[in-house]
């Protein structure tokens, strides 16, 4: 029996050798990864990323706010942390995170719209996990993403069923959108109108989560006591789908504008912009392709250095 359980733990052993070594090796490389879902978190956890200003918002943030445009125009260092597929609970989290390891910025870009007040459903949950060992990722997360102390210290076990984030991992070859023409966060999109999917739906409400109204409300009013200007943007829809809202455009206008007023913001404004009434600028209803960001990033660069002069 002595002898079963000597080779029973020297066998154990040798297993928690191996996931340990696997372990930091796929985390050591997922910190390296040029891969979409990485690049933000690696940046800011190497402390390259310094600015003074921010675009936070969702996958509308980050395919139609061209920082490139934006600087030049406006004659600011921007950077977008929008979050692909998420919604405020998420876009906070990597601005604390941001907030924790880069100087504040003086202005912060955020983009609303009729989903910014929702709670993410955990698309690309694994964009976290290469740093579920730093506290202020961790405590942000554990809870709305469903991370637990194994995750963050037992070896192996916050990858079980990301095979391709292993692949990444491991340097193999892996299904990880890595878009060539990415900068500074911005991703331009080539893509022309598809308006099957706006087809389908006969109406589009705007609905709040408390939660997030509540999270929404405590990262306004840390910007306000840090001193950090924000400017809230109704990026341009397509026409046809602002119009399927109805009366309830008239209540998210109505929600922001208190929230603006609460908190010293300024609110600019493109749901009815010229831009929103040709599909050659959107690739669907909700998002601009490349024709269309760039012509609205113009504007909008334009707009926020009149703000900042005044």
């Amino acid at each position: 029996m002595k002898r079963f359980l000597f080779k029973l733990g020297i066998t154990a052993s040798a297993l928690l050798a191996v996931a340990w070594g696997l372990d930091l090796i796929i985390t050591h490389n997922l910190k390296r990864s040029d891969a979409r879902m990485f690049s933000t978190y690696n940046a800011i956890y190497s402390d390259t990323l310094q600015c003074d200003a921010v675009v936070m918002g969702s996958s509308r943030g980050q395919v139609q706010y061209d920082v490139r445009i934006i600087d030049s125009i406006a004659g600011i260092d921007c950077y977008n942390l929008s979050v692909d597929g998420r919604c405020i609970d998420a876009e906070v989290v990597i601005y604390n995170v941001y907030r924790h390891h880069a100087p504040k910025p003086k202005l912060t870009i955020q983009n609303i719209d009729w989903g910014t007040l929702q709670m993410s459903n955990g698309y690309e949950r694994e964009q976290y996990l290469p740093y579920l060992d730093k506290d202020d990722l961790f405590q942000q997360t554990k809870t709305n993403e469903g991370f637990n102390w194994a995750d963050r210290w037992l070896p192996l076990v916050r990858y079980a069923g990301y095979r391709n984030v292993i692949l990444e991992g491991l340097g193999l070859p892996a299904k990880m959108a890595r878009p060539g023409n990415i900068y500074k966060g911005y991703i331009a999109v080539d893509a022309s109108w598809d308006g099957s999917a706006l087809r389908q739906i006969d109406t589009l409400g705007f609905a709040c989560n408390p939660v997030a109204v509540d999270i929404f409300d405590r990262y306004l009013a840390q910007c306000q006591e840090e001193g950090i200007r924000v400017v809230m943007v109704y990026a341009p829809f397509y026409i046809g789908a602002t119009q399927k809202m109805g009366s309830d455009v008239d209540s998210m206008f109505a929600l922001y504008q208190s929230f603006a007023d609460r908190y010293g913001c300024d609110i600019l404004n493109y749901t009815y912009d010229s831009l929103c009434y040709d599909t050659l600028n959107f690739y669907n209803a909700s998002h601009m392709n490349r024709r269309g960001a760039e012509q609205f990033s113009t504007k909008l660069a334009h707009d926020l250095k009149r703000l900042l002069q005044q």
